[in-house]
């Protein structure tokens, strides 16, 4: 991967990408008129491009830019503000001071939510073990301002790590978190929308297995919740309760702890 600007280059894009090449280990490259394409062609890798308005990755194998987008997350949270029903926040009972551990948290639109819900004195970390999509969600979470502060604090409150779920949780005392997520890539494609292909393109093929979800029931104090396919055999493969929900092509499932 190399990080380069915009094409309208300015002193502070500049020092923007320059600032992300040394804190994520990317190779800056000066734009120097070249196309994204171009500069694609010769490098032969992901580029990241650093803009005024947002930072986004033109990968070298899809025509689709990668970029932080938490709309669908701001329409959740619109409808939790008004006090209505969440089904990830009401599954995994999620209420104010809890702590909440996303072991898939692609752009983290569900760790918003899990934010919100759980407050200032509650806390969220996500693993994302794509270096890409962490370094595009880490930003995205910093820098992305919408018009509801509440919704910008929740962001910023999450923590990202850039680990593989399995290693972050071996790593875990006992009882860290109360709560343990996993949505990993459905088997079946229910979304055709150009963000989550481009996002297929990076996603590693992290599946939760059976030692992690070990892991993932010692650590969590209260439960482990799990969202996928409706059709997904990992419901009863792991031991889930299948919370089944007769409007939607993904459910969620439980397994409650102590």
């Amino acid at each position: 991967m190399i990080i380069t600007t915009a094409g309208r280059v300015t002193p502070q894009l500049i020092q923007y990408a320059q600032r992300l090449s040394a804190n994520y280990q990317i190779q800056y490259i000066k734009r120097n008129g070249y196309s994204i394409q171009q500069l694609k062609d010769y490098h032969q890798t992901d580029i990241f491009v650093a803009g005024k308005d947002r930072l986004f990755v033109s990968s070298l194998n899809d025509k689709n830019n990668l970029f932080f987008h938490p709309n669908l997350a701001m329409v959740r949270a619109k409808r939790l503000l008004r006090k209505e029903e969440d089904p990830f926040v009401a599954t995994a009972k999620l209420e104010k001071g809890m702590s909440v551990l996303d072991c898939t948290v692609g752009l983290a639109s569900d760790s918003i939510i899990a934010s919100l819900a759980v407050g200032s004195n509650g806390f969220v970390t996500g693993l994302e073990g794509s270096k890409v999509i962490y370094i595009i969600t880490n930003e995205g979470l910093k820098t992305c301002n919408s018009t509801n502060e509440i919704f910008n604090k929740a962001m910023r409150r999450i923590k990202i790590e850039h680990v593989p779920h399995l290693e972050y949780l071996k790593q875990q005392e006992t009882n860290a978190y109360d709560v343990v997520y996993f949505d990993p890539m459905f088997h079946e494609a229910i979304d055709t929308s150009e963000g989550l292909n481009s996002m297929r393109v990076h996603a590693l093929a992290d599946e939760p297995t059976i030692e992690a979800l070990e892991e993932a029931k010692r650590i969590a104090r209260k439960r482990v919740v799990l969202k996928d396919h409706w059709k997904s055999d990992r419901f009863s493969r792991y031991g889930f309760t299948q919370i089944k929900r007769k409007s939607s092509l993904f459910h969620y499932g439980v397994i409650e702890l102590h």
